[in-house]
């Protein structure tokens, strides 16, 4: 593994170098780590490349990065349309085939994050810098390893930077302890929360996020008094608030809910090697194609690619009927602005029904690419109303994950008073009743309506031990409204395969079982 990291220091010396000085190099055997950091201007650079890096690991795009919206649509939440079902628990499911990168780019993470950690040290600089620097990017370090940590149980541990020097040294792979690797993750978290402020900018990492992850670790470790005391220092420290519900996945994302959002920029951007970053696809992915349905006697399509329907979709995945008889139907806020309504209007100045309620109940196809209930966390109105690739930023986490994770700690604690605070916090703000009381199934029922689909159930169920059972009694896949059936997961998938490319490379590293 090594030799692939080799490969990626290389190419970030070549985005974050201009044209004229890579040109200058006249021998490709002298590039270095070195020749990166080695300034304060350097290490600069070198954490800018780590933040897009990270980036495009939690974004998906195209094919190369279908693992992260694995995680979005393989839950009890979902129904999946076309191929990629083949992938969640059935066909493709095997060490050869499910996508690699789940594995691969946490660990270009791990490498060059210890890269800039291992060098600050040495270069002159002022020790708040110093301090900010090496805090962001052990952040990255310990994210990188909880997402492996919690997809695969079997990882290596390593924080010794990949170098031409040792790049092909003999190197004896295999699985360290969990004990040894969440206690890796709380030692970087633990350094990053003494050094960084709440208060940065957009985009940046800063001590919400550094606590919500450190909350999330003593989750995994059932150390629920640790978790319990992060999530209070969060949502008591004064920066972080719960905004209205109509705000949180507005125009703008960037308010004081956000613990961290991705930014894009299209602008600056193009290309994930560019500030900017190459966009994302998460609107389309999880709407209809509205504009392809048809109505019996009208010569034009009703509803025309537009910003207010999402525009450009995909049709992957859906929210499915288990997720929507959570949500009380009559009360629940969270209905208008988090998916689109079922009942469409047409929008085309052309059709018969331009301003219109659509003739019939819906609905209004039986093929679910065209039409079925779906999502609108994600819908962006500033993009081109005919492309399906959108720069708005999207939230990584938010408050309100730390109010559900707060109130699952104080509950496992004993402190149901505590609990039921923090439940209610996100009750009340749907537009629901307190809850007098909790227990696990109200946990994951207020974590299914309000986090549904943020990319973190498929590990929070995974963490409780029910994921196996939520999955086979409700996720859905199907392409028709008369086709959609269940599946069944196994207990063994609870782990993702190792990729057999890296398994073949190190050697001696075992696979995960039953793959």
């Amino acid at each position: 593994m090594k030799n692939y990291i080799l490969f990626l220091i290389i190419g970030l010396l070549v985005v974050n170098t201009s044209c004229d000085s890579w040109l200058e190099e006249t021998q490709f055997d002298k590039i270095n780590s070195s020749t990166l950091y080695e300034s304060e201007e350097g290490l600069e650079i070198g954490l800018n490349g780590l933040y897009g890096l990270s980036r495009r690991f939690f974004r998906f795009n195209d094919s190369d990065a279908r693992g992260a919206y694995w995680f979005y649509c393989a839950t009890d939440l979902a129904m999946v349309r076309t191929w990629n079902e083949a992938e969640m628990y059935r066909s493709n499911m095997r060490a050869n085939a499910m996508p690699a990168e789940m594995w691969n780019r946490p660990y270009q993470m791990i490498d060059r994050a210890s890269a800039i950690i291992d060098a600050a040290p040495g270069i002159s600089m002022q020790t708040e810098t110093r301090e900010r620097i090496v805090s962001e990017a052990r952040v990255i370090r310990a994210w990188a390893y909880l997402r492996l940590i919690s997809t695969y149980d079997n990882i290596l541990l390593d924080s010794i930077p990949t170098t031409p020097d040792n790049a092909f040294d003999e190197v004896e792979y295999k699985p360290a302890s969990q004990k040894d690797v969440y206690a890796f993750i709380d030692r970087d978290l633990d350094y990053a929360i003494k050094h960084l402020q709440y208060k940065v900018d957009p985009g940046i990492i800063g001590l919400g996020l550094a606590r919500q992850l450190r909350a999330e670790s003593a989750m995994w470790q059932e150390d629920y008094t640790t978790a319990a005391a992060q999530a209070d220092a969060i949502i008591t420290g004064g920066h972080h608030k719960l905004v209205g519900i109509s705000e949180i996945f507005g125009n703008n994302v960037n308010h004081s809910e956000s613990l961290m959002a991705w930014q894009f920029d299209e602008v600056s951007g193009g290309s994930h090697t560019l500030s900017g970053g190459d966009g994302h696809v998460l609107g389309a992915c999880f709407q209809a194609r509205f504009y392809e349905i048809t109505i019996p006697g009208d010569p034009v399509a009703p509803i025309i690619e537009e910003a207010n329907y999402g525009g450009n979709a995909y049709g992957w995945t859906y929210p499915n009927e288990y997720l929507r008889s959570l949500y009380d139907k009559d009360k629940d806020k969270r209905l208008q602005f988090y998916f689109y309504p079922d009942t469409l209007y047409g929008n085309n100045p052309a059709s018969a029904y331009y301003e219109k309620k659509l003739p019939g109940d819906p609905p209004y196809s039986t093929q679910l690419r065209q039409y079925t209930w779906s999502l609108m966390k994600y819908r962006d109105l500033s993009k081109p109303a005919k492309r399906a690739l959108s720069y708005k930023p999207f939230i990584a986490y938010r408050l309100a994950d730390t109010y559900i994770l707060g109130a699952e700690a104080h509950w496992r604690k004993g402190n149901t008073e505590k609990a039921l605070e923090y439940l209610n916090a996100i009750r009340l703000r749907a537009g629901l009743e307190e809850a007098t009381t909790i227990d696990l199934q109200a946990i994951m029922d207020e974590y299914a309506r309000e986090l549904c689909f943020e990319g973190k159930r498929w590990f929070f169920l995974k963490r409780i031990g029910k994921l196996v059972e939520q999955v086979n009694k409700y996720h859905r896949f199907g392409s028709t409204t008369s086709s959609i059936q269940g599946t069944t997961m196994k207990d063994y998938m609870v782990r993702w395969p190792i990729p057999q490319a890296q398994i073949d490379a190190m050697g001696t590293f075992p696979q995960n079982p039953q793959y």
